[in-house]
């Protein structure tokens, strides 16, 4: 959480970072783009015939704070950032952040017990493009990491 907390800080500066983070107040069309990869990521979770288990008060506390922390995070470092910094730009402000952020993801995804890092790779190239996509639209991180978080949550819990 380190580079997610102090590179937005220095390259966006925390008065821009808040404005970023402020949420617009959602119309229909901007609650079924949020509502698009929730879904896609339970139909995964329920398609693929995971066996679920009650999760404990400690390890819920520490799934939530993850998946929080997480979408808060890397929203900041890679959809505040890249929106700051080259707002005009779909190339360095869209393609370039969705791919370092598909990367980020290899080592969680290869210490997985699924062991299936390539497939956690492309699945956060195409969340990163949806979130970039989102972020564009709503001009800030918000509502990102409202997705980013919820998305976390299914795909965790």
């Amino acid at each position: 959480m380190t580079w997610c907390t102090i590179v937005p800080l220095v390259l966006v500066g925390r008065g821009d970072l808040a404005r970023l983070l402020k949420l617009h107040r959602p119309n229909a069309k901007l609650l079924a783009i949020l509502a698009f990869p929730l879904v896609m990521a339970a139909l995964f979770r329920l398609g693929t015939g995971m066996l679920y288990e009650k999760l404990g008060t400690v390890a819920t506390g520490i799934v939530l704070s993850s998946a929080f922390g997480n979408g808060f995070f890397e929203e900041l470092l890679w959809r505040g950032t890249s929106l700051h910094l080259f707002p005009r730009s779909r190339f360095f402000g869209i393609v370039w952040p969705s791919l370092w952020f598909a990367l980020w993801h290899f080592a969680p995804g290869s210490v997985s017990p699924s062991g299936n890092a390539v497939a956690l790779v492309i699945g956060s190239a195409f969340f990163g493009f949806y979130l970039s996509f989102l972020s564009r639209r709503t001009g800030g991180v918000g509502w990102c990491v409202i997705a980013h978080t919820l998305g976390g949550l299914v795909m965790v819990a």
